[in-house]
């Protein structure tokens, strides 16, 4: 269902999307370097709420990464029980339809799964709350500003043929396409932009003078 985001497993081992608002036993687990360990909490509480308990007093809630690890926490499952399981689904993302690295949640949210939509409450710190999309909420927007920077990389050309006309147009932008793909087989981004810089004179290239002994 939309509001089952949180998995639980039942007691033959089998995981369940839940919401996460049901109070269930969580499954917590410490780990030591390569070493796991699967620690039950016999207290019912919501997935948020076992979360915050596993990360306080345990390295997080459990994580099942093959069967294996999944038959060990069976093993630890009461009869007739379900307890939370880490895996959850983070439907979250900014209206710009990127996902969220930084959270700010208050205390239990998000904890219900039919609020899709978020507000700050600067009553409390600017701390997130969950709520229905179509309540009304001042708002903030922001404009996304392109920052453009410069580099100046001096070229020296050497080439065999004394009728390449170099102020042909040409002949510089397939010189540009060529310097690009050099470039690129070094590692470079391959998103920039490469233009010649006319000198003071309006000419782009200069030949050099070789020092007289």
């Amino acid at each position: 269902m939309s509001i089952e985001f949180c998995t639980a497993m039942y007691q033959y081992g089998n995981w369940h999307d839940e919401d996460c608002a049901i109070a269930y036993k969580a499954m917590c687990m410490d780990v030591k370097g390569l070493n796991v360990t699967f620690v039950l909490v016999n207290t019912d509480l919501n997935w948020n709420e076992v979360q915050s308990y596993c990360r306080a007093h345990h390295t997080d809630l459990a994580s099942v990464r093959n069967m294996a690890e999944n038959q060990q926490v069976q093993m630890l499952v009461p009869a007739s029980s379900v307890v939370w399981i880490g895996l959850f689904r983070d439907s979250w993302k900014w209206s710009d339809g990127k996902k969220y690295s930084f959270s700010h949640w208050a205390a239990s949210e998000p904890n219900d799964g039919n609020e899709m939509c978020v507000a700050a409450n600067f009553e409390d710190a600017g701390r997130w709350q969950d709520w229905p999309c179509g309540d009304e909420r001042h708002f903030i927007c922001h404009k996304l500003r392109k920052v453009v920077s410069k580099q100046v990389i001096k070229v020296r050309l050497q080439y065999k043929n004394s009728g390449l006309n170099l102020n042909d147009e040409a002949v510089q932008k397939d010189l540009l396409v060529k310097i690009k793909h050099k470039l690129g087989a070094q590692g470079s981004d391959d998103t920039f932009q490469l233009s010649w810089r006319n000198q003071s004179d309006g000419s782009i290239f200069h030949k050099e003078q070789k020092d007289e002994l």
